[in-house]
């Protein structure tokens, strides 16, 4: 059935670290299908519970998995001029189909490319979706592969994050790891795993920093923010880049101009050496809040009052983090009120 799902895997989308992604068509409509790599000393009851668990999760910012099913079977194989009867076990998951790809393909510096509406937009559903993650679900569950090439987009742009659960997955096997089994990509991994493997929530925190970072900047953003002498002077060179480019396009500069200079600041702050300074994802939502004015797509309404959950990790205390925004709610209308007037007063209404 795959076979004619994806036309015999024909059509080849994508590939990472958990397997190959090919494009297929069921009932009419466009899937992804991810063929694992070898999951060898997977325990099979195991294998079929998380994938229960994953079915399971629905949430706007998170690529929704359709289903999943996998054969084992002997096959003949040749290698070092011998031939053998090998075991080989085929694992497939089948997801629903983003049709703008990912987001690393979307990803220009401030001069060029989407404007500030739709890059706060992308960073906005991704803080969304991450906090599922980590408070919305009855355990919190850290991503630790968080990066563009694991963020789809949908026709709207709508970002879903990819991939999720699936280091669970690779982690209790004995294939497909780097080192002392080494999680995530490089580039994305915080100090602290890669000096002792440790793992909190701030794991994905400092991933998040720097894909914010990509976002506002360009994929080589990462890279100007360590060649600057310090954040601040990084933060003010890439508002300046914002501003220059706003006054020539838009009408809201300033409005804009302090979402940009809140949202840099934001992934400064989640790139801390220290991951005990680095915010939870609670915090980083209710300052992107802080920001939203009559010109900004709002966040949904459960986002009126946001909860955060950290594990407990070495010691530390459980924190959870519960702040009204009511007061944003009541400047909006406001802001709302005095911008219908202006307008009003503007084309001369008496």
């Amino acid at each position: 059935m795959l076979k004619e799902i994806t036309n015999d895997f024909s059509q080849k989308i994508g590939h990472g670290g958990y397997g190959e992604v090919y494009k297929g068509v069921y009932n009419g409509k466009d899937v992804a299908v991810k063929k694992l790599y070898d999951l060898r000393g997977l325990d099979d009851n195991f294998f079929k519970n998380e994938l229960n668990s994953l079915m399971r999760v629905h949430h706007q910012n998170i690529v929704q998995l359709l289903g999943y099913c996998y054969e084992i079977r002997h096959e003949y194989v040749h290698e070092n001029g011998e031939h053998y009867f090998v075991r080989m076990d085929h694992r497939v998951l089948c997801f629903e189909y983003l049709h703008g790809g990912s987001l690393d393909k979307h990803l220009y510096e401030e001069s060029a490319g989407y404007d500030w509406c739709t890059r706060y937009k992308i960073i906005k559903g991704i803080c969304v979706g991450l906090n599922y993650l980590h408070a919305g679900l009855k355990n919190p569950n850290f991503h630790l592969d968080l990066k563009p090439a694991n963020i789809l987009l949908d026709k709207n742009m709508v970002p879903k994050i990819a991939d999720f659960g699936l280091s669970r997955l690779f982690s209790s096997t004995h294939s497909h790891v780097t080192g002392d089994k080494f999680k995530g990509t490089l580039a994305y991994v915080p100090p602290e795993y890669i000096h002792s493997r440790h793992i909190t929530d701030k794991y994905d925190i400092f991933s998040l920093g720097i894909i914010i970072i990509q976002i506002i900047t360009g994929a080589e953003g990462h890279s100007k923010y360590v060649e600057m002498s310090s954040p601040e002077q990084f933060i003010e060179h890439v508002h300046n880049n914002w501003r220059n480019r706003l006054e020539a396009s838009s009408m809201h500069v300033e409005e804009y101009c302090q979402q940009v200079q809140r949202c840099i600041k934001i992934a400064s702050n989640c790139l801390a050496f220290d991951r005990k300074k680095r915010p939870t994802i609670g915090h980083i939502i209710n300052e992107l809040l802080e920001t939203e004015t009559v010109i900004c797509e709002p966040f949904p309404e459960e986002f009126s009052s946001v909860s955060t959950v950290e594990e407990k990790v070495s010691g530390e205390e459980e924190v959870q983090i519960n702040l009204p925004i009511h007061f944003l709610q009541i400047i909006c209308f406001f802001k709302i009120i005095l911008t219908v007037l202006y307008i009003l007063m503007r084309s001369g209404f008496p």
